[in-house]
């Protein structure tokens, strides 16, 4: 009986080393998770950009976490005053990576020039002050509004690049 059970395992053993021996090393890289843990997270956070006169920015989050790479903000909101214009800016999750900031999830943006844009993402550059939505959007100001598949805003030159845009433009007679 000891030996048929000692033959048993053998046979087993043989097979998985014959498995193992046949099986591609590389395949074990579809099976691994993105195991990357946060090394910091914050609760409630709230951030002022200030200068030598007044606060000109608020920003907001439910929650932060730093990773390695990048920092991500949950429930992020934020109101910036530049020059005459009150910005408001919010989205379901936040991604600073680099110079790149990815708003992901009900992005909407106000100011109170009565302008208004939602998208599901958009992805802010710092360096460059270039905002791009390769998704659709909508924007409206007063009884205008503008569809469209995608979207580059260009902050300093004020110019603006729209894919299969609709427009439906209010005049005044």
């Amino acid at each position: 009986m000891v030996v048929k059970i000692f033959y048993a395992v053998i046979a087993i053993f043989s097979i998985a080393m014959v498995f193992l021996a046949s099986s591609d090393p590389y395949f074990v890289e579809d099976f691994k998770k993105d195991l990357s843990v946060a090394n910091m997270q914050v609760n409630d956070v709230v951030d002022y950009e200030i200068n030598a006169t007044m606060i000109s920015a608020r920003y907001e989050a439910d929650e932060l976490n730093r990773y390695n790479k990048e920092d991500e903000f949950l429930i992020f909101k934020s109101e910036i005053l530049r020059g005459d214009l009150l910005h408001f800016l919010s989205s379901d999750k936040a991604k600073i990576q680099g110079d790149n900031i990815r708003f992901i999830q009900n992005v909407v943006y106000d100011n109170n020039d009565s302008l208004n844009f939602k998208s599901d993402e958009v992805v802010y550059n710092q360096k460059t002050k270039i905002a791009v939505s390769k998704n659709d959007f909508v924007m409206t100001q007063n009884s205008d509004k503008i569809v469209g598949k995608s979207l580059e805003y260009d902050l300093k030159n004020k110019q603006t690049k729209i894919k299969g845009i609709k427009a439906w433009i209010e005049q005044e007679r």
